[in-house]
């Protein structure tokens, strides 16, 4: 993860207006200069604003040497004939597009990335990685080279528990690439950050830990399970959501996004999975556009998600790692881009921001750029909604649920509680909503075509969650975890972990299963809305338990509506063996 940024010992600034208006920091803040934005040369593009800080808050203007991370996001051709080839795509009319497809008309041009690139190495940036897509140049430099190249200074910005820099004046590029670069994101990490959805288990019900064996177990002693609130061990939750009537994944490769040095991943997936008795899954970690050796503050989250996939897969070809050097949501998406270009069909997202609201449309637009391609392509990205309930203080209130994980391009994955039968923890009795499991509205995605039979409850905007899985920490996963103590010592140790960070890469998983049981890639939201449809309105008859509907529960803003879609739970979770069925009656 990238470490908080070195600061200058400048003056710090104490905003007693917005903007700290009638100074000159405050102009600059604003988005111009000391003399005005005159003195914007016009021969370059303005592509964003500067941050205009607000009443009270401080900044320290970032030293010269400060180190930087950039993502440069080039134009896609043909945008609008994309949108709708993806269209037909998702509506199963035409095949995905292939690489060489999307490359000839869609994609940017290699010389232009090459331009871009070399525009960054002119300006002092090293380090410079260019996506197979031609989509992201990404590079590392300082303060100093952002200023060289984008006209730009950068404020280390604290706003509420948001923290990180802001770009203190507007965002230029060279007119000559003005027909070339779309975005230039990493200037603006303060509200742009993505945040891990693991929490950690509160208290435990069930699964006492087995000291003799090492390992949880997963019934008491007298043969029977004592309560149904219980955390689970991987054997328990395929069986409780259908995925066991599925054959192993074993064909599958799966995609998981992830943050930082994953040295010791896997160790602790092979730890963790010669304790089940499970076979290992190869698990292929790469770095696309570099990493912090050390930075092992992300690690328990990719233990996670490595864990959660390949419990509900119950086996696969490989599970592929890409690792971002932050979790800055421009990082991540270049991370999310590698997976694309290598054509993993399933991708697993645990990392995003709490409110959609605060995100700039430029970055939003990236995203959507790149996830556009995703879906005209037949891949299919699960992403969180986020942990922190129905009211998590976005900007204004606009929006009660995260990014990506509101975007029309993603299968959106919120988190509930599960309750297994009062004998077996296998067997599934009923789910209500996790309180923490944000959902809602999006703050600017119009509602899309896919949620239009639900029209009357998600209104005019994109709804979330699409589903949920368990993700209610005290009903949660058995992982092992681990770290470095004072002495330098490498320790691991058991515990149990939930959040909407388990419920994405459970549904993943379940969806390598359906992908090996016949179901195509594609993006299946169309065809998950109308199972769901004809489920609640009792049309089709080989399809009315593909989904376990919510009984209850509520997050503080949404409650569910017990039976029916909603905005809290939205279609419930999966039942996957009737799914399976269900989905090759869509076809």
């Amino acid at each position: 993860m990238l470490r908080p940024a070195m600061l200058s010992r400048g003056v710090v600034l104490a905003c007693l207006g917005l903007a700290c208006a009638g100074t000159a920091a405050g102009a600059m803040a604003a988005g111009g200069t000391a003399a005005g934005d005159a003195a914007v040369a016009p021969a370059n593009r303005v592509l964003a604003k500067g941050v205009a800080l607000r009443a009270g808050e401080q900044a320290t203007v970032l030293g010269a040497n400060a180190p930087i991370r950039v993502n440069v996001v080039l134009k896609m051709r043909q945008t609008a004939e994309l949108e709708q080839v993806a269209g037909l795509v998702r509506a199963h009319v035409r095949q995905p597009l292939t690489d060489s497809e999307l490359a000839s008309r869609y994609l940017p041009a290699h010389g232009d990335a090459m331009r871009v690139a070399g525009f960054l190495r002119a300006n002092g940036f090293s380090q410079v990685y260019v996506s197979k897509d031609n989509m992201i140049v990404s590079a590392s430099g300082t303060e100093a080279n952002v200023q060289s190249a984008f006209q730009t200074r950068l404020y280390s910005v604290q706003r509420g528990d948001k923290a990180g820099v802001a770009n203190v004046d507007a965002v230029q590029i060279p007119s000559s690439l003005s027909d070339v670069v779309s975005a230039v994101h990493g200037l603006r990490s303060f509200q742009e950050r993505g945040v891990s959805g693991a929490k950690v288990a509160t208290m435990i019900k069930g699964h006492s830990y087995g000291k003799d064996r090492g390992v949880p177990g997963t019934q008491s002693t007298a043969g029977t399970v004592a309560c149904q609130e219980c955390v689970h061990a991987p054997m328990d939750l395929p069986s409780l959501y259908g995925a066991s009537n599925l054959a192993p994944a074993s064909g599958q490769k799966v995609a998981v996004i992830g943050v930082g040095d994953q040295g010791n991943t896997t160790y602790l997936y092979q730890t963790w999975a010669s304790a089940y008795g499970f076979s290992n899954i190869p698990l292929n970690v790469t770095y696309p556009t570099g990493y912090t050796p050390g930075d092992y503050e992300a690690q328990t989250e990719a233990v996670l998600d490595v864990d959660a996939v390949a419990t509900m897969s119950g086996g696969l070809q490989e599970i592929d790692f890409y690792s971002a050097p932050s979790t800055n949501l421009d990082d991540e998406l270049a991370a999310v881009t590698a997976a694309i270009n290598d054509n993993r069909s399933t991708i697993s997202l645990s990392f995003a921001a709490t409110c959609d609201a605060d995100i700039g449309q430029d970055l939003r637009g990236s995203w959507d750029q790149e996830l556009t391609a995703a879906v005209a392509k037949g891949i299919t990205v699960f992403a969180i909604t986020q942990d922190d309930g129905g009211h998590p203080g976005c900007a204004g209130g606009e929006s009660s649920t995260g990014f990506p994980g509101s975007s029309p391009y993603v299968v959106s994955v919120g988190a509930s509680t599960v309750y297994n039968s009062a004998n077996s923890y296998a067997a599934y009795d009923h789910e209500t909503l996790w309180q923490g499991s944000e959902s809602g509205p999006a703050a600017t995605e119009p509602r899309p075509y896919y949620q239009d039979g639900v029209a009357s409850v998600v209104g005019a905007r994109r709804g979330t969650p699409d589903f949920v899985m368990d993700g209610d920490p005290n009903t949660g996963l058995w992982i092992i975890i681990g770290g470095y103590d004072s002495t330098g010592t490498y320790q691991t140790q058991w515990a149990v972990y939930g959040g909407t960070s388990l419920a994405a890469p459970l549904l993943a998983g379940t969806y390598a299963r359906l992908l090996q049981s016949g179901i195509q890639p594609y993006f299946w939201q169309q065809t998950f809305y109308d199972i769901g449809v004809g489920q609640v309105n009792a049309t089709h008859g080989d399809c009315l338990t593909c989904y376990h509907l919510l009984t209850g529960g509520s997050n503080g803003a949404y409650s569910v509506v017990p039976g029916k879609y909603n905005q809290a739970s939205g279609w419930g979770s999966w039942n996957a063996g009737a799914l399976a069925t269900g989905m090759q009656y869509q076809r």
